[in-house]
Formats: C-alpha cells, sequence, structure tokens
C-alpha cells in the first residue's frame, strides 16, 4: 500500500469519528439472539458479550442512543462511559464539545476464544486502503457512531482486522458480518486500541 492510500485511509477512518451529520445506529442483527452462556472451545463465536470476561458484566453499560438492543449488548439509552461523562439516558447528546470521546471499558480478554471461528456481525471502521481504494485494513466494532462524540467502544470489543481480499465499501454506517479465525491479540491505533486479532479475514455485507 502506498502512502497517499494510507493517507487517505486515514482521512475516511477520521470522517467516520468526526461527522455528526447520522446518528449511531442499533447493533446489527445477530446470529443468535439467545441469552449468554458459555460456549464450548470449538464453538463459533457469534455474540460480541463472548469476548468479554464475566466479571465485566458489571461494568457500566456501552454508549447507545435509544432502547436496549440486546444481542449481549442491553443497557440504557444515552451515552455514557466508564467515567460517568456523557449524556444520560433521555436526554440529548452534547455536542458543543471540540475533544473526542475518550475509549472506554475494559481490555481484559476471555482466552478461551483464541483460535476459534467467527460469524460476527458489526461495523467497519476504515484504517488502510489498496491503491484501488478498497479497504483492507479495519477495526470491528459492534456500535456504529459517526461523531467524535460517541465514544469507541471498549478494547475487548473491537477486532482488528486484515482482510484475505480487500472490499469496496458501501455507507459507513452499513453492517456487515466477520468471517475468520479469531486471536487474542493487542493493537493499538490513535482511534482506539483492540483486544483482539483477524488475520486473512472476510467479510460480507448483511442485507436488512
Amino acid at each position: 500500500m502506498n502512502r497517499s492510500a494510507k493517507v487517505l485511509a486515514g482521512v475516511l477512518a477520521g470522517v467516520l469519528l468526526t461527522s455528526c451529520g447520522r446518528p449511531a445506529v442499533e447493533t446489527p442483527p445477530q446470529a443468535s439472539n439467545a441469552a449468554a452462556s458459555p460456549a464450548a472451545p470449538s464453538a463459533v463465536i457469534d455474540r460480541w458479550d463472548a469476548l468479554m470476561p464475566g466479571e465485566d458484566s458489571f461494568q457500566r453499560p456501552p454508549p447507545q442512543i435509544g432502547p436496549s438492543r440486546g444481542n449481549g449488548m442491553d443497557g440504557v439509552g444515552g451515552l455514557i462511559d466508564d467515567t460517568g461523562s456523557g449524556s444520560l439516558p433521555g436526554q440529548a447528546i452534547d455536542h458543543s464539545s471540540p475533544l473526542r470521546a475518550q475509549q472506554f471499558g475494559s481490555s481484559a480478554v476471555v482466552d478461551g476464544v483464541d483460535g476459534r471461528a467467527l460469524d460476527l456481525d458489526g461495523y467497519v471502521v476504515p484504517l488502510a486502503m489498496n491503491d484501488a481504494g478498497q479497504v483492507d485494513e479495519l477495526l470491528f466494532v459492534p456500535f456504529y457512531g459517526a461523531c467524535i462524540h460517541v465514544p469507541p467502544p471498549p478494547p475487548n470489543q473491537i477486532i482488528h482486522v486484515t482482510l484475505a481480499t480487500p472490499i469496496t465499501m458501501g455507507a459507513l454506517w452499513d453492517p456487515y458480518r466477520l468471517s475468520g479465525r479469531l486471536q487474542v491479540k493487542h493493537f493499538e491505533a490513535d482511534i482506539a486500541s483492540a483486544s483482539y486479532d483477524a488475520a486473512a479475514a472476510t467479510l460480507s455485507a448483511i442485507t436488512r
């Protein structure tokens, strides 16, 4: 990937986290809506809460707009990070601050998910593109917020992904399904850090 493509990718990722013109949307449909339960070591990971240690369930719920989303990401409405800052449920988000919301939550991992297959729905934050303008490196996240005032998800709810085949992105709020093999591996970027990695993975668009 040449330097200009990297710069363009950085601009695209910046657009995702700086534009406040479109509200955050709900978590995309998951492969399973059943209550969370311990999965067999060989089971396919199809729920975001499978990536969170049990003690994380006692932390403040993830930021979201509107009613509970379900699919392992239940919580109150509003945008609240684990410091207690943000907008309270039922109140409008304050877009007056020029500062980017800080990443919240835990980076603790579930060791048992290492090496397991993924079949997970979420959203794409592009990190890099090839010379043809296709995305080949990204952060995969459970909820989308096109605004600097929406905190990134916790590190253990972000997967750093490199694609086996680069894709041409649609709208930044379009949901995708990630397929591949999960690895417990820390990744650090300017916009957020991730506790997991998926190399040579594939993405397919989800049609509603």
